[in-house]
């Protein structure tokens, strides 16, 4: 299931593209050159299968030759390098929905489809080469809807949405501006512009179908640069940091899925989960995570004052997923702590019964400089809850003392922080 550091299939213009899907997307979840119906031919660029959605990319890099009727040269060239991407990007979902599992460039398997009924599939072509001469048209090309970008945009959009949730929601919330009828034009702006003006309106688009909204958004240039300028721009950017800690945990998960390095009660499918449902929380849900075990760390140190010390926390998110964090001395039994985890998680979903059906359990050492720790992981999902299980966990919480009183912790948020 392990994915390469880098393929040497793929030319420089495809290694940017690979690049930035391993960055936002994680190595896991990305595939560069995977084959389709022949073996060793090549299905698409880049394919990102992160259930329940795929991205299919195809890239294509074609020089505008300026010769005779412009015109012309920008119909030829965007038949070269839009419409043969276009024709790639069908032709690849056309085999995904007859096949079951991602092949590999190397012809081992990879992950599988998502289900056709809950599938979502979305389509992004990378036109380059254009010098500008050329609008990046988006739209329906007659099998379904294609996102064009250039090498600006789409490493703006990526590197700014740069997680798997933000950029499917962008794309989403795209393509249904466009089938609710309203009309994009660009007048000098690109892609960014599309994005500064979807990041000021709190990532929403407008439609035509909403009282009061345009029908038609004009694009100007150098809208980006005007709003990744602005100070509370610069804020949220600052605030994002802890969101990375986050990052730096789901890398680890994602190693330990490729490596098949397992712990404890674990599995490949069970990590993968895990791993998969971590890397779904968007950039604004992971700064809260991220601050929220950065702060269980401090307070799980040894040398925190014991009436301060905490081994345990509660951490709900956004998303609908409350992660239990647990901390254990060096040297603990891996088997009492994993119990022990897997017994809070249990918990946890109880108290929570009526808010979350899905708990992912995180067990380490206390934090002592000089040395490493291990990582135990549960993945609890109940739809629901029993009055059994509502007798068990109160006897747990009897006698164990798990979460029996839970302190509460509320605070305010700002995405874009005030001064």
């Amino acid at each position: 299931m392990a994915q390469p550091v880098e393929n040497t299939g793929l030319n420089e213009t495809e290694r940017l593209v690979y690049r930035l899907c391993r960055k936002s997307f994680l190595s896991l979840w990305s595939y560069a050159n995977p084959q389709g119906k022949t073996p060793g031919k090549e299905l698409c660029d880049i394919l990102v299968v992160c259930e329940p959605d795929v991205i299919i990319f195809s890239v294509k890099e074609v020089a505008f030759i300026e010769e005779g009727d412009e015109l012309v040269n920008q119909m030829r060239w965007s038949k070269r390098a839009i419409e043969e991407s276009v024709k790639q990007i069908y032709g690849a979902e056309r085999w995904i929905n007859s096949t079951a599992r991602v092949i590999r460039s190397d012809g081992k398997q990879g992950l599988p489809f998502p289900e056709p009924a809950m599938r979502r599939v979305h389509r992004v072509a990378v036109a380059l080469g254009g010098k500008g001469k050329v609008w990046k048209s988006f739209g329906d090309f007659g099998k379904g809807f294609v996102h064009v970008f250039d090498e600006r945009s789409l490493e703006i959009v990526m590197n700014e949405l740069d997680t798997i949730t933000d950029f499917i929601k962008y794309l989403s919330d795209k393509e249904a501006m466009y089938w609710s009828g309203t009309q994009t034009i660009f007048n000098g702006g690109g892609e960014e512009d599309l994005l500064a003006i979807y990041l000021h309106q709190n990532r929403e688009f407008p439609t035509d179908q909403e009282p009061g909204r345009p029908d038609t958004i004009i694009l100007d240039g150098n809208l980006w640069e005007t709003f990744s300028r602005k100070p509370e721009y610069l804020r949220k950017k600052k605030a994002d940091k802890d969101s990375y800690i986050w990052d730096s945990l789901l890398e680890v998960y994602c190693r330990d899925v490729q490596n098949e390095n397992l712990e404890i009660g674990s599995s490949v499918t069970e990590l993968e989960k895990v791993a998969r449902t971590m890397a779904r929380e968007n950039r604004f849900n992971r700064r809260m995570l991220g601050s929220s075990l950065k702060e269980f760390m401090r307070r799980s140190d040894p040398r925190m004052p014991k009436e301060q010390r905490i081994a345990s926390r509660m951490v709900p998110s956004f998303s609908g997923v409350v992660y239990v964090l647990l901390t254990r001395p060096h040297g603990y039994d891996r088997e009492l702590r994993a119990r022990e985890l897997w017994l809070r998680c249990y918990v946890a979903r109880g108290t929570n019964q009526y808010k979350y059906d899905t708990v992912i359990g995180i067990g380490t050492e206390e934090p002592v400089k000089g040395k490493g720790y291990t990582l135990d992981t549960v993945f609890l999902w109940m739809k629901d809850w029993t009055e059994e299980d509502r007798r068990k966990v109160s006897a747990i919480q009897k006698e164990l003392g798990y979460f029996q009183k839970p302190e509460e912790t509320h605070v305010h948020v700002d995405e874009y922080p005030p001064e």
